[in-house]
């Protein structure tokens, strides 16, 4: 016998097979139980393999179902916690803000520089120029500043308003080689001018060769001539050079504030300021 129709003839046994019981598992009841088992019984073992196959099939259907909505899931929990810690982290900077607002507010109260309350003003800008040294606030004359008022950051010295707009205002920093703020020594109260160089750390001029100076010591303003308050903390001496040619010793001050490291200033009225007390 040709082997080809031997293997055609089982492939179609195979499949009326297959497809007798299928029929006989949607057979309804209404047919007799003596049909189903007459006919279904010698196909038992075909139907129970289609049976269990069936029930694999949708065990792992709903498996993957299962497993798909789980995934779905746990994806839209991962972002609901993404999004509450950027609120957290954002409600802590609010939080951080304001502590440190109340801080400088309440330096610049304990140290009685003022009966008025100060201008709280946020850093908006730097100025990225090797020469220039100034920054950029959030506050103009909308908000009360004039030109020439003072800024500091809790007691010391920062600089003042050499520009105003509407809304901001350009501060030169004490560091900027144009500022120039009279000063005096805290404990032997000589006096010099402080004035702002290239590499962000100030020089004290003019004081006398002949005058002791330890480093470490205080630099604070003088108040002379009314352009910056009395006794704001400006910096510490850092290095003491004297030549023998010169009529003058070279001091070199590390300023009390460090600009990169602060996000808000007060800013004092001119005409208030010129009533600090020592």
């Amino acid at each position: 016998m040709n082997p080809d129709f031997t293997k055609s003839v089982k492939s179609s046994i195979i499949y009326i097979l297959v497809v007798v019981s299928i029929s006989l598992l949607s057979i309804p009841e209404s047919i007799t139980n003596n049909i189903k088992v007459t006919v279904a019984s010698p196909l038992a073992p075909v139907q129970k393999i289609i049976s269990q196959a069936s029930g694999f099939f949708k065990n792992r259907f709903k498996r993957l179902a299962l497993v798909a909505s789980n995934a779905e899931k746990n994806e839209e929990m991962e972002k609901e916690v993404f999004l509450l810690k950027n609120k957290i982290v954002k409600q802590q900077n609010v939080i951080n803000v304001y502590k440190q607002r109340l801080k400088i507010v309440s330096e610049f109260k304990e140290n009685n520089y003022s009966n008025e309350k100060p201008i709280i003003a946020d850093i908006i800008g730097y100025d990225v120029s090797n020469f220039r040294k100034s920054i950029i606030i959030d506050i103009g004359t909308k908000q009360g500043a004039s030109v020439d008022d003072i800024v500091v950051f809790e007691d010391a010295l920062v600089g003042r308003i050499s520009a105003v707009g509407r809304s901001s205002g350009r501060v030169v920093l004490i560091t900027d080689p144009a500022s120039n703020v009279p000063s005096r020594f805290l404990q032997s109260r000589t006096q010099g001018i402080v004035q702002g160089s290239a590499d962000g750390t100030c020089i004290m001029k003019y004081v006398p060769r002949q005058k002791e100076i330890n480093e470490s010591d205080q630099i604070i303003s003088s108040g002379i001539g009314g352009a910056f308050p009395k006794a704001l903390y400006i910096g510490d001496v850092i290095e003491v050079k004297q030549k023998n040619a010169k009529l003058f010793k070279d001091i070199k001050i590390e300023p009390r504030v460090a600009i990169s490291e602060i996000e808000h200033v007060l800013v004092i009225k001119k005409r208030r300021a010129e009533n600090i007390p020592k």
